[in-house]
């Protein structure tokens, strides 16, 4: 019984390090926000085009733009507390709508390297297994020594532009060819994206 006393203790904790976490890097990305030299009225305005002074009025006065930074935290914070992740400017949908469509695309690709990695390491593990302290052993640990010390999204990067851009085996972004419909597109043409 004690075990499992233990168990329930540690997973509450973590979880409340993890809610404290969150809430620590909401208040500090929120006070980065605030002190960005950046207007966002000003930005949507240049985006969009043509408002009228009355018009860019109406948005400060929607968006809470003048109303004190502790007061525009607890709305946004209460506001999320209740599931409303609010609506995206660039696409004009609720963003938890666009969070989910996204989330298909990136589970998708996240199955695909860890299936690639799984081979791949698997692969690699038997070729060290079987000719232990050898030269491919040698180079297998080296390269992954290597490997491990790079940061992954410049690897992520490199890869694009050997892969992608110069031997051009496959497309730069997107997850299905462009213009095409989502409906007809092939399985293989999403696993080639």
């Amino acid at each position: 019984m004690r075990t499992s006393s233990r168990i329930v203790r540690l997973f509450i904790e973590n979880i409340l390090k993890m809610v404290l976490l969150l809430f620590a890097v909401s208040i500090i990305a929120f006070v980065l926000v605030n002190f960005s030299p950046v207007d966002p009225v000003q930005q949507y305005v240049i985006g969009v085009g043509g408002v009228s002074p009355e018009q860019r009025l109406q948005l400060e006065e929607y968006w809470g733009v003048n109303d004190p930074p502790v007061e525009r935290y607890m709305n946004w914070l209460s506001a999320l507390m209740h599931g409303d992740f609010g609506t995206s400017l660039l696409y004009r949908r609720p963003v938890i709508d666009i969070i989910g469509e996204r989330f298909v695309h990136s589970f998708a690709l996240m199955l695909c390297a860890w299936l690639f990695s799984g081979i791949i390491g698997f692969i690699l593990g038997c070729v060290m297994g079987m000719k232990k302290d050898g030269i491919a052993d040698r180079m297998i640990k080296k390269i992954c020594y290597i490997l491990s010390s790079v940061p992954t999204f410049w690897l992520g990067l490199i890869f694009l532009l050997v892969f992608a851009v110069e031997l051009k085996w496959f497309p730069l972004g997107f997850s299905t060819p462009i213009g095409m419909l989502d409906e007809d597109v092939t399985i293989w043409q999403r696993l080639h994206h």
